[in-house]
């Protein structure tokens, strides 16, 4: 379960950075910035879940 919402955390990261990117003529460079932010995140949060009992 906890993977499933990290895939859906990254894709909805990734369409808010393609609109953020697209007003700066950026829209691919957006959506991979707060695609890999968002991964990076959720990494981060599984390591850190699973280290407490």
């Amino acid at each position: 379960m906890r993977t499933i919402i990290s895939v859906v955390i990254i894709i909805i990261a990734a369409v808010i950075g393609f609109f953020m990117g697209s007003g700066m003529n950026q829209a691919m460079g957006g959506a991979t910035l707060f695609a890999v932010i968002a991964g990076f995140a959720c990494t981060i949060q599984a390591i850190d879940g699973r280290k407490k009992p």
